[in-house]
C-alpha cells in the first residue's frame, strides 16, 4: 500500500493474478523442452549416414616373402677373410669379391703398409657420395645399416688399395689370396636358411617375423673351408608370395596379372600371378623381373596390391538389408505409367474354413523387368494366387532383393539398390534411378535398427 502524507489517505495498488497468457506459453515451451529431453534420454537412436559418390578402398597390404635364385658361396680355405665388393651391388664372374690371410692378416692390415699410397679426388668422390647418401637416409630404427656402410666403406678403400697396388706392385698386399665370383650376380653378405625354399614350400610360420633370423656373414673374421662368406643372387626373375585370406582368395582367384606397390619407395609394377596351395593354406605369388637390386638383401617386404575397384554410391555394409518379394507378372496388375511407383493386383487366399477369398490390393512396387513386378510380401503369401479375368498366378516362391532405408522424408523408406563391389566394410551400389537413391541422401547406418516406414526422430 501507499501512504498519502498530505490528506493520510490510504490508498491499495492493485492486485495482479499471476497466471497470464505469458505464463501459459512458457509453461508449454518447459513442457515441449522437458518431453524431448526425456524422449532423448529413453528412446533408442537411429545413426543416420549421408551417401557419398566414392571409389571402395581396395588395396590390400601384405608383408611379402621375398623368393630369389641365390647361391651361397663357401670358403676355400681357412683365414682371416676381408671383402672388396659392395654389398647391393653387380658383380660379374671372376671379379675379386674377397681375399684370405692364412697368417691371420687381413686386408685392413695391410693397408697400414701401403699408408703412403695416395689417392686423387676422383678417386675419393664415390666414398664421399656414399657417407653423404648414408648421412641422410640413416634411420636410427635401423642400426644395422651402419655396419652395413662401414663394410661398404671398407670395401670401397680396399678397391682402390687393390687398383693402386697393382699400378705400383705393392707386394705387401699380392701376400693375400684372392678370390673371384665363380657366376655374375648380385652381391648380399647374409643368409637367413631361406635360400633353398621354393614356392611350394611356403608355410604360414614362415611369415612369422620373431622367428626370423638372419647372420651377417660381412665383417672381417676367421673361416673355416667350407663356412658360407657370401650369396650371389644370379638371376634378374625373382617372387613375391603373399597369404591369402578366404575374401582375398574370392576376388583374386580369376586374376593372373595384378599391380602392385612397393611401400618402401612408392614404385609400382605389373607382376604376373597365380594362387597356389600348401596344404590347406592359399597363397598369391607375384613374379617379377625388375627391383631385385634394390630388395637384394630384403627377406620380408611391404607391399600393396592395386586393385582396380567400382566406382559409385558408397554404403556402409550394415546399412544394406534383404527383403524378400514376390514376382508378379504385368499382366495381372492394374497400373498407369510406365514406371508405377503402385499396383493394383487381385488377390485371392483362404480363410480359416477353406473358402476363398477375393480382394483388391493395391501395393507398392519395389523392382520391375521386362516381364514382371516385384512387390512386398506382407500383403500377400505363399500360396496366394493373383486372379484376372481367367488367368490364375500362383504365388510358390519368393525372391530376395537389397536395399538401405532411405530417411530424407523423416521416415523409413526401402530404397532398392543393386550391389557391384564390396569390401570389409563398404560397399559401391547402383540406383535404379536417381530419385530412389542418390549422392548426398540420408540413409540408416544400422538396417537392423529399423523398421519400414518407421518415423526417425
Amino acid at each position: 500500500m501507499a501512504i498519502n502524507k498530505g490528506n493520510k489517505k490510504i490508498v491499495r495498488y492493485k492486485r495482479h493474478f499471476w497466471f497470464n497468457i505469458g505464463t501459459l506459453l512458457f509453461g508449454l515451451i518447459l513442457v515441449y523442452i522437458l518431453i524431448n529431453i526425456g524422449l532423448l534420454l529413453t528412446t533408442s537412436h537411429v545413426a543416420i549416414y549421408e551417401v557419398t559418390a566414392d571409389s571402395l578402398a581396395g588395396n590390400y597390404h601384405f608383408t611379402a616373402l621375398a623368393l630369389k635364385s641365390e647361391r651361397i658361396v663357401t670358403a676355400q680355405e681357412s683365414g682371416t677373410i676381408s671383402y672388396y665388393a659392395a654389398e647391393g651391388g653387380k658383380i660379374g664372374a671372376g671379379n675379386s669379391v674377397y681375399s684370405i690371410n692364412e697368417n691371420g692378416e687381413t686386408a685392413s692390415t695391410v693397408s697400414q703398409t701401403t699408408q703412403d699410397i695416395t689417392f686423387s679426388t676422383g678417386e675419393l668422390s664415390n666414398i664421399r657420395s656414399e657417407s653423404a647418401s648414408f648421412a641422410e637416409n640413416f634411420d636410427k630404427s635401423s642400426f644395422q645399416s651402419v655396419y652395413n656402410f662401414k663394410s661398404n666403406i671398407q670395401s670401397s678403400i680396399l678397391d682402390l688399395i687393390a687398383e693402386k697396388s697393382v699400378e705400383e706392385n705393392n707386394t705387401s698386399l699380392n701376400t693375400l689370396n684372392s678370390y673371384t665370383a665363380p657366376e655374375s650376380g648380385i652381391i648380399v653378405y647374409s643368409t637367413d636358411g631361406f635360400e633353398e625354399v621354393t614356392a611350394s614350400d611356403v608355410t604360414l610360420e614362415m611369415f612369422d617375423q620373431k622367428n626370423y633370423v638372419r647372420t651377417n656373414l660381412r665383417e672381417d673374421r676367421t673361416v673355416q673351408v667350407g663356412d658360407p662368406v657370401y650369396k650371389l643372387l644370379t638371376d634378374e626373375d625373382w617372387s613375391l608370395i603373399i597369404p591369402l585370406t578366404d575374401s582375398n582368395l574370392a576376388e583374386l582367384s580369376e586374376r593372373t596379372q595384378i599391380r602392385f606397390r612397393f611401400l618402401k619407395d612408392g614404385t609400382s609394377f605389373n607382376a604376373d600371378f597365380s594362387i597356389i596351395q600348401n596344404g590347406d593354406n592359399y597363397f598369391g605369388k607375384l613374379d617379377i623381373s625388375n627391383s631385385l637390386i634394390r630388395f637384394a638383401s630384403d627377406r620380408f617386404i611391404e607391399i600393396e596390391l592395386v586393385l582396380s575397384r567400382e566406382t559409385g554410391l558408397k554404403v556402409p555394409n550394415s546399412a544394406l538389408i534383404v527383403k524378400d518379394l514376390f514376382r508378379i507378372p504385368k499382366e495381372y496388375a492394374v497400373y498407369t505409367g510406365d514406371n508405377p511407383d503402385t499396383i493394383t493386383l487381385t488377390r485371392e487366399g483362404y480363410a480359416n474354413d477353406g473358402s476363398a477369398v477375393v480382394s483388391d490390393v493395391t501395393v507398392s512396387v519395389y523392382q520391375e523387368d521386362e516381364d514382371a513386378f516385384y512387390i512386398d510380401d506382407t500383403v500377400f503369401e505363399l500360396g496366394d494366387y493373383v486372379i484376372k479375368d481367367d488367368q490364375r498366378f500362383h504365388i510358390v516362391e519368393s525372391e530376395q532383393i537389397t536395399g538401405v532405408y532411405n530417411v530424407n522424408m523423416g521416415y523409413a523408406v526401402f530404397s532398392r539398390v543393386t550391389v557391384q563391389d564390396s569390401n570389409e566394410e563398404y560397399s559401391i551400389v547402383e540406383a535404379a534411378n536417381e530419385y530412389i537413391l542418390a549422392q548426398y541422401d540420408h540413409i540408416v547406418l544400422d538396417a537392423s535398427t529399423v523398421t519400414e516406414n518407421q518415423i526417425i526422430f
